[in-house]
């Protein structure tokens, strides 16, 4: 009977393949997923015939096996081989935009809700357009990106360098979640590495209660540092607050609170207070999710919608972990009592509660695909947890390998689908690069003139209007073109007045106006989806 639970992620693929809308979390074509789905399902079958033979004893079959090493120097080529190019997965155009747009404004992008991360893309493009490459987020973002992933495959084969050849490091691979280290341009792949370093720390110190200092001060630490890099780490406050009552001892506890509570405000304060406050310009206020956060409607909280989302975004990230850890749960009780037992595990469990609450309660604004990558943080750790179990079996679950391969191959053809350019999405791409040149030479003195408190919102609005007009103005002709170009002009000329007089202050004349130009962004992006780029200026 537990044998047949094995079957249930080769039928539900099969179901999800003919359902009438296509799944987001399956990119490629139904007859690529056929194939894979036969060939495994038939290779499944097989090893279940054959699981009780000798062909299988440990020794023997482990000498066949590629050491996990192996398979993190293959993988990390394949990662080169197809950098995540598909703008339709994250934020797309518009995270580069603004990146270049502020760099080249401002020296860098800064945001409260992504400090480091911002930053040091931003930077890295500055360095490397010193040197003359070509001024482009992308490079940066994907070199980051890479970086991250040497470091989470480093920090895999680390956690199990005790068994070289028990095929652990695929339990990583199989998570969509590793496709974050594809070359990605996100926000989100330099606070993963950061997140590994606290599930590795915390795996170190924390089966020891002679380590509890260490544990308490490392670990609050570790969560403020990657508050910088990006605020959803704000969830991992939950495990601090556990870790504090179960493994800080009675006598120490209020030592404890004050240090860390000291600790976690000497790292996070200066530079919030700093880009709040001081810097020139000022954090954006009207685009920060610190000031506005966007959580999920109450009222929609227990609807299908929403479970289908939480679902969806499990099943892309953390497919065969989560699988596996549930079938130990529901079939292996007594050895899961036990592993789970254990202080560290228990740690990495309640981290994953964290950032399930979070894929829980934050309304994902983009929908998906898009926020694919925001909405499930809890991919690492739940990986984290299946490897950690996978490593600590006496002998190699061979039953689980055919569904382990399965997951690495639907990940692998998922990277080879999102590697695929759009060429219209490239030509925008270039197109609004030369924008950004444009504009910044001609209204960087008329932008630093402004208050520092305004210089980020005008900036952003202003080039929105600006490109509008210099994309438009290269479609092919139709018939509302010229008009659409005007109002690009007027709207650009209000919100410059706005600016200088002041008139904006009021909340009031903001929103009407603010309606009013979101009219015409959206009769612009229908405008650019319904006629090609004629005249392209590049």
């Amino acid at each position: 009977m537990n044998y047949l639970f094995l079957y249930l992620p080769y039928l539900f693929l099969f179901i999800a393949l003919y359902l009438p809308t296509k799944p987001w979390f399956l990119p490629s074509d139904q007859i690529t997923y056929l194939y894979i789905l036969s060939f495994f399902i038939f290779l499944q079958t097989i090893v279940l015939i054959f699981i009780n033979k000798n062909i299988f004893k440990e020794v023997r079959f482990l000498k066949y096996l590629p050491p996990n090493w192996c398979i993190a120097g293959f993988y990390f080529l394949f990662m080169l081989w197809f950098p995540i190019r598909n703008r339709n997965w994250g934020d797309g155009l518009l995270l580069l935009e603004t990146n270049l747009l502020e760099t080249k404004l401002f020296g860098f992008q800064f945001t409260l809700d992504e400090i480091l991360e911002s930053i040091l893309h931003s930077k890295l493009t500055s360095i490397l357009s010193y040197f003359q490459f070509d001024e482009d987020p992308i490079l940066s973002y994907s070199i980051l990106s890479y970086i991250a992933g040497i470091l989470i495959l480093s920090g895999f084969l680390w956690l199990g360098k005790k068994k070289q050849k028990d095929l652990s490091i695929l339990v990583l691979l199989s998570s969509g979640g590793v496709l974050l280290t594809f070359g990605y341009a996100e926000n989100y792949t330099l606070v993963t590495a950061v997140h590994l370093l606290l599930y590795l720390f915390l795996n170190r110190f924390s089966q020891n209660t002679k380590y509890s200092d260490i544990l308490l001060y490392g670990s609050t630490a570790i969560v403020a540092i990657s508050m910088l890099f990006h605020l959803v780490s704000g969830y991992l406050v939950i495990y601090l607050v556990y870790l504090w009552i179960f493994h800080s001892p009675k006598e120490k506890k209020l030592k404890h609170l004050v240090i860390c509570t000291f600790l976690g405000g000497i790292i996070l304060f200066p530079w919030f207070v700093y880009f709040s406050v001081f810097h020139d310009p000022t954090v954006d206020r009207n685009s920060t999710h610190l000031i506005h956060p966007p959580f999920y409607p109450i009222k929609r909280w227990v609807s299908t919608s929403h479970i289908k989302e939480i679902f969806s975004v499990f099943y892309w990230n953390v497919s065969f972990s989560s699988f596996f850890l549930l079938y130990q749960w529901y079939f292996q009780k007594e050895k899961w009592n036990h592993f789970i037992q254990k202080p560290n595990h228990k740690l990495i469990l309640v981290t994953t509660f964290a950032f399930i609450l979070h894929g829980f309660l934050h309304n994902p604004q983009l929908g998906f695909p898009a926020d694919w990558d925001l909405m499930g943080f809890y991919w690492l750790p739940i990986t984290v947890l299946a490897f950690l179990y996978w490593n600590s079996e006496t002998e190699l679950p061979v039953e689980w390998i055919p569904l382990l391969l399965l997951c690495v191959t639907l990940v692998m053809v998922s990277a080879m689908e999102l590697s695929k350019t759009n060429p219209k999405d490239e030509l925008v791409w270039q197109i609004t690069k030369k924008a950004i040149t444009k504009y910044s030479i001609e209204n960087q003195s008329f932008i630093q003139s402004l208050p520092k408190e305004d210089k980020k919102f005008f900036a952003k609005g202003d080039f929105l209007f600006f490109k509008g007009e210099y994309i438009t103005d290269q479609l092919c002709d139709f018939k509302e073109k010229e008009s659409l170009i005007q109002s690009m002009k007027d709207h650009r000329k209000n919100w410059r007045e706005g600016f200088l007089y002041r008139t904006f202050k009021s909340k009031e004349k903001l929103n009407i106006f603010l309606t009013d130009a979101t009219k015409t962004n959206v009769l612009y992006l229908k405008s650019l989806e319904a006629n090609k780029i004629c005249h392209p200026k590049l």
